[in-house]
This record gives structure tokens, C-alpha cells and sequence, in this order.
């Protein structure tokens, strides 16, 4: 039986991971770019496989996205997954919770600037109840070296790493530079735009002008 078969096995691969990025062009809509980015890093406390933990922006719209994440990352309701007003809750593990603020300061170590978070969230700023849990504050992290752990491992958590381009060539070569290839979005308000480089990202999924739309490898939205 397992001779009749060995002709007919073929080399596999699995992916178990990623480190997806989201380009943001510099014609992206501010109010759908911040409200993708957060979806793509802080949904489920950004333990998701596909999650797009790469953040690239044109150099023109730097300043003010990492603002508006600033505020936005402050402003999230951590608590109760349970509880329909929170909006984001523990990682899974302590060990976890360790782990991912141990990144990030390795990462500010690096050359990393943080923008916001890097800890755990004080037992103060929750319910009584859940003192003492493993809630990680929502992190963004700016100006990550390529050469970073931060940058190149998945440390599938609420941390956000984020780089700057000035061309659309620039923003596809960071967005291949990975071993991973998971997931990868496009965010302009010209589509045609989007279809362009999204066709030159090396990834299982591109999302168009969306994110963290499951079911299709290659889904698009009007909806700015």
C-alpha cells in the first residue's frame, strides 16, 4: 500500500503564522485607514494568524496616523470579552503577557520608538473581578529597524510595528521582506490603485480597501 502511494506524494508546505502588512497610501482615507489598522492588530487582542502586524505608511501621512493611532490605541475598552462594551481583552497566557511586553522592550532597545502602550494594562484601570488578568495594553511602535525582533518574528499580540515609504516600489519590497506570507492589505481611495500593488505582494490573502474580511483571498470594499 505504501509503495502504490509513494509516487503520488507531493511536497508540502503549512502555514503556522504570519506577519501580515498593511500599506497605506498616501490617498487613503484617515477615518477607514485607523479603524483598519486597529481591526487588523487589536481584534482578539491581536492573536490572529493574519493579522496585520506591519503597519507601512507613505512618509507624507506619518505624523498623522501615528497621532490618530495614538489616540485611538488610548481609547479602547480594555475588559470582559463577555461584556459587549469591551473592545479588547486578555492574551491568552501570563507567560504571554510577559512575553509580549518583554518584545516590546527589546524592540524600544532596537531603536523602536514607542508611540503608545508597551505594558500591562494597571489592575486599577479594570473591574475588580479582573485584577490581576493578562491584559496587555494596546502598542504601537514606530520607526521599527528592519533588523528588529519586533519586526521580523510574530509575536501575535496587541503590537503594532510601523515603517515608513516614500514609493510604491519601497512599501511591496518591505511588505515581501518576511518569511511569512500569510496576509497582506492595500488601503487607497483609487482601486485601480490598490489592484496594482496588491498583485505584487507575495501572500496567501491580499485584503483591498478592507481587512480582516475572511472567506476570500482577494476581497475588495467601497467603503470608506
Amino acid at each position: 500500500m505504501l509503495g502504490a502511494s509513494a509516487p503520488h506524494v507531493r511536497r508540502t508546505g503549512l502555514e503556522l503564522g504570519g506577519k501580515g502588512a498593511l500599506i497605506v497610501l498616501e490617498d487613503a482615507p484617515m477615518t477607514a485607514l485607523v479603524d483598519w489598522a486597529m481591526m487588523g492588530i487589536f481584534m482578539t487582542s491581536g492573536q490572529v494568524c493574519c493579522a496585520t502586524s506591519r503597519l507601512l505608511i507613505h512618509v507624507s501621512r506619518k505624523d498623522e496616523v501615528l497621532e490618530a493611532l495614538r489616540a485611538s490605541a488610548a481609547a479602547v475598552r480594555m475588559g470582559d470579552p463577555l461584556d459587549e462594551t469591551t473592545q479588547m481583552g486578555a492574551v491568552i497566557t501570563e507567560e504571554a503577557a510577559l512575553r509580549l511586553v518583554g518584545a516590546v522592550a527589546q524592540a524600544r532597545a532596537e531603536g523602536s520608538i514607542l508611540v503608545c502602550g508597551g505594558g500591562r494594562v494597571a489592575a486599577g484601570a479594570l473591574p475588580a473581578a479582573l485584577a490581576g488578568g493578562y491584559y496587555v495594553q494596546p502598542t504601537v511602535l514606530a520607526d521599527v529597524p528592519r533588523s528588529s525582533s519586533a519586526w521580523q518574528a510574530e509575536l501575535f499580540g496587541p503590537v503594532l510595528c510601523v515603517q515608513s515609504f516614500e514609493s510604491e516600489e519601497q512599501a511591496v519590497a518591505l511588505a515581501n521582506d518576511s518569511p511569512y506570507g500569510l496576509a497582506h492589505a492595500v488601503l487607497s481611495a483609487d482601486p485601480e490603485r490598490c489592484e496594482r500593488v496588491g498583485a505584487q505582494l507575495e501572500a496567501g490573502t491580499v485584503w483591498l480597501n478592507c481587512n480582516q474580511v475572511r472567506g476570500q483571498g482577494r476581497m475588495t470594499t467601497d467603503d470608506h
